[in-house]
């Protein structure tokens, strides 16, 4: 499912950090990259020597990944959104700038305006988990992964991905409000609790651990705080559709995906 990833990049990238990414998307499972590249009018850039592309091809195929440099024009976030539907993409990937790392916990217009528009999965690639460099670094087997879910429509469509993922642990999270009385809290815990262990039944194949959780609160203060508790690696989220101008991936999904260290998987 992960077979084919799309990587956006823009002058500038070094070969050395796509060669970093491109060792944890093929510990992912990925094993065709497009890289693809948008010249907007009036850049200074545009229809300037396109060598630097090829550099970074070379540097992911000296890791035995097939790769593939595609150009596009234009919107941005559109061309790659349009890109990855046309090339058959399993996933999009985007790391995040190094301003994130220092406290910035802003997204970019582009990031933004692609999360919306985006018909596959975003993997949004942010502090946790580290690339891969000369030290010693998480491996598939290490990845702790928190799955967010209210059992509606979008928070199902992540199971298939769930799988796909893998990991050492798998970690389930419900977020509710409190009902009005406590028997009525009573019933609401016993199918809740039966819910979340089918769940966890369904993933228990491709973990080493699985386990899950519901708590009362506001969704995205729980889900950042759990997710900051166990030093989740991913948090997956479904993203609801139709995607409302003011809330484009919903309240609870932005709030998440802007705040934060963990890396996000979005499926719309």
């Amino acid at each position: 499912m992960f077979e084919k990833t799309l990587i956006p990049v823009s002058y500038g990238e070094r070969p050395e950090e796509i060669k970093k990414i491109g060792k944890i998307l093929k510990n992912l499972g990925s094993n065709s990259i497009c890289l693809f590249h948008v010249t907007e009018a009036g850049s200074f850039f545009r229809g300037s020597d396109i060598s630097w592309l090829m550099i970074l091809k070379e540097a992911l195929e000296e890791l035995g990944l097939d790769v593939e440099v595609k150009m596009g024009a234009d919107h941005i976030a559109s061309s790659i959104a349009e890109a990855a539907l046309h090339e058959g993409a399993d996933e999009i990937y985007m790391k995040t700038k190094r301003r994130w790392q220092i406290g910035t916990m802003l997204l970019g217009s582009i990031s933004r305006d692609l999360l919306r528009l985006s018909d596959i999965p975003v993997f949004v690639h942010k502090v946790r988990p580290r690339l891969p460099g000369d030290e010693a670094v998480i491996t598939r087997e290490d990845l702790i992964i928190l799955y967010a879910t209210d059992f509606g429509e979008a928070s199902t469509r992540p199971i298939p991905y769930l799988m796909e993922f893998q990991g050492g642990w798998c970690h389930i999270l419900h977020v509710r409000g409190r009902m009005a009385d406590p028997f009525a809290e009573e019933i609401e815990k016993r199918r809740l609790h039966e819910k979340l262990t089918a769940v966890e039944e369904e993933l228990r194949p491709y973990y080493g651990r699985v386990t899950s959780e519901e708590v009362i609160g506001d969704p995205s203060s729980e889900v950042l705080r759990v997710s900051d508790q166990i030093s989740a690696d991913v948090i997956v989220l479904g993203r609801k559709k139709p995607a409302f101008f003011s809330a484009p991936m919903g309240e609870t999904a932005e709030r998440i995906v802007t705040s934060s260290r963990a890396s996000i998987f979005l499926v719309p």
